[in-house]
């Protein structure tokens, strides 16, 4: 299992487009995205290691992780 530091979260991009649905992380990038984390999970870009995670829909509250 790989090891996740705080730096390899930074998102460096806008997430507005993905508002409402899941989006797999690395290094800073989406690297893919889907409406639920099983549909993200069997895409055959995401690896092991990405981060998961939901994006908000604008009318949702903030999540602070």
């Amino acid at each position: 299992m790989a090891v996740i530091h705080q730096e390899d979260l930074a998102i460096r991009e806008d997430l507005k487009p993905y508002a409402g649905s899941w989006v797999a992380v690395r290094n800073g990038k989406v690297v893919a995205s889907a409406l639920d984390p099983v549909e993200l999970r069997d895409k055959p870009e995401v690896h092991d290691d990405d981060v998961l995670m939901p994006v908000p829909d604008r009318t949702d509250g903030v999540y602070i992780l």
